[in-house]
């Protein structure tokens, strides 16, 4: 006797898209009431991708926005180097996609001369806790360091693409392998955040502290460590010395009701 496929939460929107909602468009309050929790195999979600519906976390009352989340069973990466790297094909020799992806798909975005693509991956277990999956997001984006920095909040919808090209793989990512991942994530944000309050002195090339300051993990740190990093910089460069756009970069997360 087989055994049936395994099923997974994910909310998809009622509306088939075949093109990105700009921004300050009014049927945005309408997609963002559309999403309605599911429980679908892995062939499911990738029909209404294909078809063109956005997919997202579950949530309360069909709203999409960060007060209302109740459980996220998936977690997507968007690749937009617009080359090889963000190619089906390249993407698919990754060993960590390879072994535990789900599916991976040419986004809206993609054309053949600047691809895009976006990896989406089924966990064996939701994750029942917000703070949890931005951190669970976080772990995997500092894997892969060629993904979109910013797709890690837990309110994000995430369009289809009609027709898209395809590669259904139809592994699960164990949940126990992405705990794994986070204590690895963790333990080098603390590492490099150790390393950079020791060596900052004399340093006042800004390029070299915002990438010093993107291999601390902002939000997993706790709040004494995060001013502990804020007044190090301004003992060290004062109140003019280090433009505020690099600690925007390095602090900056999306909240509320998010789109992509």
């Amino acid at each position: 006797m087989t055994s049936p496929d395994p099923t997974f939460k994910v909310a998809i929107s009622r509306y088939a898209l075949d093109r990105k909602i700009p921004p300050g468009d009014p049927f945005w309050h309408d997609l963002t009431g559309s999403y309605d929790n599911r429980t679908v195999t892995s062939y499911d979600l990738a029909g209404a991708i294909w078809n063109g519906h956005p997919f997202a976390t579950w949530h309360r009352n069909h709203w999409r926005h960060a007060d209302n989340y109740e459980a996220g069973q998936h977690i997507a990466l968007d690749f937009d180097t617009e080359d090889h790297r963000s190619t089906l094909p390249e993407l698919t020799t990754d060993k960590f996609i390879a072994k535990h992806g789900a599916m991976i798909y040419t986004t809206m975005s993609h054309t053949p001369e600047a691809p895009r693509a976006r990896a989406v991956f089924l966990l064996d277990t939701p994750i029942l806790q917000p703070a949890n999956y931005v951190l669970a997001s976080q772990a995997l984006l500092w894997l892969f360091g060629t993904a979109d920095r910013q797709c890690k909040d837990a309110c994000r919808g995430w369009y289809g693409s009609k027709s898209c090209d395809f590669e259904m793989l139809d592994h699960v990512l164990p949940l126990e392998t992405v705990r794994h991942l986070i204590d690895q994530y963790q333990q080098t944000g603390q590492r490099e955040k150790r390393r950079v309050m020791t060596q900052w002195a004399g340093h006042t090339d800004q390029a070299e502290v915002a990438d010093a300051l993107r291999r601390i993990p902002a939000w997993s740190i706790d709040y004494d460590e995060w001013v502990g990093v804020l007044m190090a910089l301004h003992r060290e460069y004062g109140d003019a010395g280090l433009s505020l756009a690099v600690v925007d970069g390095w602090d900056y997360q999306c909240k509320g009701t998010c789109r992509r």
